[in-house]
């Protein structure tokens, strides 16, 4: 999108239509990936729209229990809701417009981290590279809380890099401590950033470390406190929803998780394998190493390592491209345009591009700037190519969306239109089938149930008696195959004995090779099966 060089000052305003060139290219982009929403996404908006309606932050009216793990991106989906905004609609918008905001914050940042007055071709190539990761992009329009998370992030770091040795960095401190507003791991971020600011200090590091840490605290402080009071608990529920594996199965999981995210940022073109894994590895931790070595860049370098260090403990993340370690691309873009505007400048390259008429540059400079653009070059097309690859593959974006609407759209107007007042609706996958349905809802995974969430075992395997849930007496349940507690009440014998099949959708009928993912939706009997055969809805077993 730009050339290694910027323009010299006079012409800087030259590089505002490319700017612009470059912030509708990145919305193209973002919005070729709008096919597909998660289903969690749906769990957000519930919450939202009854914090909005006066029904407080609940998922179900009266249950008091934290199952977002993104507090403050609920809080402004209630103000889009109470104004009355359609929040399906809405919430897209507003995760591009952080996303497009970190894109257009990062030249600057990086900038200053490498000690220059204004950004250089460096800065904005890596800018272009970061909004074309498939990852990045994807998350811009995913309407969960991974954009607005990265830009605290970002604006931490770079208010942290603008207070400079000598200075608390206060500014720095409340972006962080928002940032612990949003995702449960910040503060694991937070301390890294207190470590700078530590290390930036010199002989007063501690001093300087403790005041950081103490207004960031006290940004978080807050929420704490309500968490306390209003939930009952000082985490929230999806805490203890998605532990129970232990730490080693956890790290082994996390690991994976980690090691998909290292393919994705060499020339990897959508694969994912052991060597191209260990060869993002290495890249990543060289980028950590260096940035580590520097005060201007030691901030983003922690930032890196205390992202997948999180994402390696809490066991990574089942959705798609990468959403734990998204805010970790504009750090590692600022760390590669450091080190190549350096690995040139040590060739004799100029970081301002030749003027006109000028010469082509040759020998150890021209080579720099040919391996760079090369890179740089290939990295986007690779980017590129993964991107369709994950939008229109086989099981791709496009085609879970499609299974969506196959199934768990089609599964909640099932049960608005069967269900009557107060009926009671128990399953896994609570997001778009409670949203639509308008159902309360009895969640056998644990999100929104404290006691199933402190059950043994980890997320979706979480070991506890059917009974749990029996005795709830929900009307209806909604079961998948394969998973260990929907199979155990499946086979139960009261289950057996009080359910019947009413309707069934497979939310992968369309994946090459085929598969399933059936929700079966059982009704508990109420009456001979013979008096309501009528009653069971077309093309039901």
């Amino acid at each position: 999108m730009t050339g290694p060089g910027l323009p010299p000052a006079g012409r800087l305003r030259g590089l505002l239509p490319a700017a612009l060139l470059s912030a509708i290219l990145f919305a193209a982009w973002a919005w070729y990936f709008a096919v597909y929403r998660v289903d969690d996404a749906y769990i957000v908006y519930r919450y939202a729209e009854n914090l909005a309606a006066g029904r407080g932050f609940v998922f179900n009216a009266g249950e008091r229990v934290e199952g977002v793990s993104c507090f403050l991106w609920t809080l402004l989906l209630a103000v889009a809701a109470r104004c009355g905004l359609p929040l399906p609609r809405v919430a897209p918008l507003l995760s591009f417009a952080a996303g497009l905001a970190v894109l257009l914050l990062l030249p600057g940042t990086i900038a200053r981290a490498r000690g220059r007055p204004r950004p250089d071709g460096w800065d904005l190539c890596a800018a272009a590279l970061v909004g074309a990761h498939p990852g990045f992009a994807y998350w811009s329009v995913g309407a969960l809380e991974t954009m607005p998370y990265t830009l605290l992030v970002l604006l931490a770091l770079r208010t942290s890099l603008g207070a400079g040795p000598g200075r608390v960095g206060a500014g720095s401190a409340v972006f962080a401590g928002l940032a612990m507003w949003i995702r449960p791991e910040a503060p694991l971020l937070a301390a890294g950033l207190a470590a700078d600011r530590g290390l930036a200090a010199g002989r007063r590091w501690a001093r300087d470390a403790a005041s950081w840490a103490a207004i960031a605290a006290a940004v978080f402080a807050p929420l704490l406190l309500f968490r306390v009071l209003y939930f009952g608990d000082w985490l929230p529920n999806t805490y203890y929803a998605k532990t129970g594996f232990g730490l080693l199965e956890s790290a082994r999981i996390g690991a994976i998780y980690v090691a998909r995210f290292f393919c994705s940022v060499v020339p990897s073109f959508g694969a994912e394998n052991m060597p191209l894994a260990l060869l993002g590895c290495a890249a990543v931790a060289a980028l950590v190493v260096f940035g580590v070595a520097k005060p201007g860049l030691r901030g983003a370098g922690l930032l890196v390592a205390a992202l997948v260090a999180a994402a390696v403990v809490e066991g990574g993340d089942w959705m798609v491209l990468h959403r734990f370690l998204v805010p970790a691309l504009p750090m590692l873009a600022l760390l590669a345009a450091a080190a190549a505007g350096e690995w040139t400048a040590e060739r004799g390259s100029s970081p301002e591009s030749p003027g006109e008429g000028d010469p082509a540059p040759r020998g150890p400079r021209g080579a720099a700037l040919a391996v760079a653009v090369g890179l740089a070059s290939l990295l986007l097309a690779s980017f590129v190519a993964a991107g369709v690859r994950e939008r229109d593959g086989a099981r791709g974006l496009a085609v879970n969306e499609e299974g969506y609407r196959e199934a768990h759209h089609a599964v909640a107007r099932f049960l608005r239109d069967r269900a009557r007042p107060g009926d009671v609706v128990a399953l896994m996958d609570i997001g778009i089938i409670g949203y639509e349905s308008g159902l309360r809802v009895l969640d056998i995974s644990g999100l929104t149930n404290p006691e199933i969430a402190r059950a043994p075992g980890g997320f979706l395997a979480k070991s506890y008696p059917p009974e749990a849930i029996l005795d709830r007496e929900p009307r209806f349940l909604v079961l998948v195959d394969g998973f260990p507690i929907d199979t155990r009440i499946a086979l139960d014998r009261r289950f057996l004995a009080s359910y019947r099949l009413v309707f069934e959708r497979n939310h992968r009928f369309n994946w090459v090779p085929p598969e399933s993912y059936t929700l079966h939706v059982f009704e508990k009997i109420e009456e001979p099966a013979g008096d309501r055969g009528s009653d069971v809805a077309p093309g039901a077993p």
